[in-house]
């Protein structure tokens, strides 16, 4: 598309230091930044919840092979998700949303949710946090929707879900999946939520270990994490839900 891209450095050069830290391979995921970025548009509340208490919140981490496979053949979603889909980046685990949730829920319906008004977000804001949460339009939604039921601003939002997302040592395809890594780009591999898990725990032992929750998509394939957080940001227990931990899924290796 004739764009030039400028490498995001950072990212990969910590994700190196983590990796040589572990003792294993050279980390793999790449996350290239585009020479402009669009201010997102605000979006339209689909409903809103602005008196709900919020009990504890949830990091969420999607599994980004698998949403991007979900993007392929949708109208609009190469457009939509280029940055993070289809280009020459190449993520695994990124950012989704720090939602502020009610314990007391009985349907996604039941939480904190558009608790303010909010126009778009300034383009610097989106550029600096665009490698931890590959969308604009993401970015603009997560703010909207759960941001503003807990931050005063999305500087201050934002910020949090970076101290967070730093703390956290996220494992790659092998590290979840050992030999069943090298099956090759695009494939499915079979393996449980818990073994999904322990790979966060091996990698993070002071997180408590009731504060994962996995879930899927259709045909049981590996959708996101939850990392349970108190009010104050710091790991805890997850109500009950998610997919429990001797399903069988199915884990999507990255397209390249």
């Amino acid at each position: 598309m004739g764009v030039r891209l400028s490498v995001c450095w950072k990212r990969v050069v910590v994700a190196l230091m983590l990796a040589q830290a572990a003792g294993v391979g050279v980390a793999q995921e790449v996350c290239a930044l585009p020479s402009r970025v669009e201010a997102p548009e605000p979006r339209r509340p689909d409903y809103v919840n602005d008196d709900l208490p919020t009990d504890y919140m949830a990091l969420v981490l999607s599994w980004s092979p698998q949403h991007c496979e979900g993007q392929r053949n949708r109208r609009n979603g190469r457009d939509k998700h280029a940055f993070q889909c289809f280009s020459d980046n190449r993520f695994e685990w990124v950012v989704h949303g720090l939602w502020p949730q009610n314990g007391q829920a009985s349907s996604n319906k039941d939480h904190p949710r558009h608790c303010q008004r909010s126009g778009a977000l300034p383009v610097a804001l989106v550029r600096q946090h665009l490698c931890m949460m590959p969308g604009a339009d993401l970015m603009q939604n997560e703010w909207q929707a759960h941001g503003t039921c807990g931050w005063k601003t999305p500087e201050r939002y934002f910020g949090d879900i970076a101290k967070v997302y730093a703390s956290l040592r996220r494992p790659t395809t092998a590290d979840m999946l050992g030999s069943g890594a090298d099956a090759g780009p695009n494939r499915l591999v079979e393996t449980t939520p818990a073994q999904v898990k322990q790979a966060f725990y091996r990698l993070n032992p002071k997180l408590p270990k009731d504060s994962l929750r996995v879930n899927v998509a259709g045909g049981n394939r590996l959708k996101e994490i939850w990392v349970c957080l108190d009010k104050g940001l710091k790991p805890t227990a997850c109500p009950k839900g998610g997919t429990t931990d001797n399903q069988r899924i199915r884990v999507r290796t990255p397209h390249r």
